[in-house]
């Protein structure tokens, strides 16, 4: 357990290290051309890339794959879906652990090729990346950071079907959100977080989450769902009176009009 533990905090070390020594516009540039590459790949098809065409090399391979390629020169697109997301990974939390982090606007270095949401009071940073899985549920690849004094803390998302029994369930949605509005209630900061997405053929999900920073972590005050037919927006916020409203048909996925709060399920 000794050797296993000191291999872990070596492998941090020395990707902290890595990304500190890199100029801050190098990584940003670089995320934003494998960004690009991914707005390329289609979420259906077998067609094969080559490692050129990805910004790929046989290390990349290798390292992700763990295991001898010899002479492979490209590789499937559910593969390259895969690895190019896997870098956009890496290097957006190179540029959020990077000593310089705080001077970014990250909605501008990034906002063209990656759906980036902010608070007003710009702390609190959600991206959202289409997964392309090629089914009729959209999900998303989504990460939270929250500027803490001068440093970005990272924090994790789950879908409730994916964590495992002694997992502890995380306070933001796992599919990202579309906009974050900022306000003090209560003499703290809280955040009110919107999200939506297609779950499948006819069936669309619209959600909120609101939530405050205490001792170091999010604390979730509030958040709520609704399943429904209709792609139309359901959930409307009164910035003047601060107010959340619910307006929506019901129809076979909600069948009756409940407002409460769903912590108390």
């Amino acid at each position: 357990m000794k050797r296993g533990f000191t291999i872990i905090v070596f492998l941090i070390c020395t990707h902290f290290t890595y990304a500190q020594n890199r100029s801050i516009k190098k990584i940003i540039k670089e995320l934003n051309s494998y960004l690009e590459v991914y707005e390329k790949l289609s979420a259906h098809g077998d067609e094969y890339h080559s490692l050129h065409s990805l910004k790929l090399t046989k290390q990349d391979l290798i390292s992700e794959f763990e295991e001898p390629l010899g002479q492979t020169d490209s590789i499937l697109n559910f593969d390259a879906i895969y690895l190019i997301q896997s870098k956009i990974d890496t290097l957006l939390r190179q540029a959020f652990i990077h000593k310089k982090a705080a001077t970014i606007d990250f909605k501008i270095e990034l906002g063209h090729h990656l759906g980036v949401v902010k608070s007003e009071d710009n702390k609190l940073y959600n991206f959202s990346l289409f997964e392309k899985t090629g089914g009729s549920y959209h999900s998303f690849l989504s990460w939270i950071f929250y500027l803490d004094g001068k440093t970005f803390i990272e924090f994790p998302v789950n879908d409730n079907w994916t964590i495992d029994q002694n997992d502890k369930p995380t306070v933001f949605e796992a599919n990202g959100y579309d906009m974050i509005k900022s306000f003090i209630a209560n003499n703290k900061m809280r955040y009110l977080l919107f999200g939506s997405t297609k779950a499948c053929g006819a069936c669309f999900i619209e959600f909120v989450t609101f939530v405050h920073f205490e001792d170091g972590d999010f604390v979730l005050d509030f958040e709520y769902s609704v399943d429904s037919r209709s792609s139309e927006s359901k959930l409307f916020f009164d910035a003047t009176n601060l107010s959340l409203s619910v307006f929506y048909d019901t129809d076979d996925l909600t069948t009756e009009c409940y407002c409460s709060d769903e912590l108390d399920d």
